[in-house]
């Protein structure tokens, strides 16, 4: 797995962006707009990552970019939902922590895998 780290500062940027549309597009208190930004911005880079900015050797990174895309899918839905209702802590910190440690998880078993 090699990681270029000129696209990884483009999926960070991208990330970021995002991160900040979902700041503005928040329209609770403070603490809820902060924590939604840094939960977005760090979900979003994460799967960005394993999109734009992983690549093997060996040619299987589709399998890597395409569980990426998906977990991208849904952290984008999740934040969407959260933004837009009366975001509450532990719903939101307890979804997002479960579905970024699957999508490690998942990642980790497909590296292993190939190699």
């Amino acid at each position: 797995m090699k990681i270029n780290p000129f696209l990884a500062c483009i999926a960070l940027a991208i990330a970021a962006l995002a991160a900040f549309g979902f700041y503005s597009a928040n329209a609770g208190d403070e603490t809820s707009r902060w924590l939604i930004t840094i939960g977005a911005g760090v979900s979003f880079f994460v799967t960005l990552g394993g999109i734009i900015a992983l690549s093997s050797p060996n040619g299987g990174s589709l399998n890597i970019k395409v569980t990426a895309l998906l977990f991208f899918l849904a952290f984008l839905v999740e934040h969407l939902v959260f933004s837009f209702i009366a975001l509450r802590l532990a719903p939101y910190v307890i979804v997002t922590g479960i579905l970024l440690l699957l999508f490690v998880m998942i990642l980790y078993a497909i590296i292993k895998a190939l190699k």
